[in-house]
């Protein structure tokens, strides 16, 4: 349901402030996909969403912390969204398909507003800390995966995983900017990053021999 149709039915009762800013942020990121983060502003977003200007700064005290707010809110989704893949993963190999699949996806089916936000150097500081923490707890949780099921020392383990987001976050751009479909892109992210692990197996195990596939949770 778009932000428009919410107000529409709920204009005569009270909004919960969740709801409210919930609103005001998806129409933010709405006119960030049509114009671009430069066509807003507290007055243009007061306009979209349909609401006096002072009750926008209630919610958001500046556009940088709105546009902050709204790149961490699509990042905490992807991390839920994740999060579900993980658990449903039934081994290291399907752990990798599902969150890399998970991510491109994501990118997908939100457009480009993420990348745009990311680029912003404003809400790129605002953001730094958070993605700073998220980072490193992602890099930590999948380098200890990678590191006792293929027996490679953890340093190691902890630089390629790395350089592998790195490399979906490649992925997730070329899809943002329509470079070609998300099914191609997906194909040849998965086939780079299954191939990889094998190579990291192979030239870094120390103990040269292949462990169960399983995920050490």
């Amino acid at each position: 349901m778009s932000a428009a149709t919410k107000i529409k039915k709920q204009k005569n009762r009270r909004l919960s402030p969740e709801v409210r800013k919930n609103i005001i942020l998806d129409k933010t990121a709405e006119l960030i996909a049509k114009e671009g983060v430069s066509a807003v502003s507290m007055e243009r977003v007061s306009r979209e969403v349909g609401v006096s200007k002072p009750l926008i700064y209630i919610y958001f005290p500046n556009k940088t912390n709105l546009l902050g707010e709204l790149l961490i809110r699509e990042q905490n989704k992807l991390m839920d969204l994740q999060a579900q893949a993980v658990a449903e993963a039934s081994d290291f190999e399907d752990y990798i398909r599902r969150t890399t699949r998970t991510y491109l996806k994501h990118v997908d089916e939100t457009g480009d507003h993420v990348q745009r936000l990311m680029r912003e150097p404003s809400v790129a500081e605002v953001f730094e800390e958070f993605d700073r923490k998220d980072k490193q707890r992602v890099v930590e949780t999948l380098a200890k995966n990678v590191s006792k099921t293929f027996d490679i020392p953890p340093r190691t383990a902890a630089l390629a995983t790395e350089i592998a987001m790195g490399m979906t976050g490649a992925a997730g751009g070329m899809i943002a900017r329509g470079v070609a479909s998300r099914k191609r892109i997906e194909e040849i992210t998965l086939n780079l990053a299954m191939g990889s692990i094998k190579a990291m197996e192979d030239n870094y195990s120390r103990k040269g021999k292949k462990k169960s596939k399983k995920i050490l949770r």
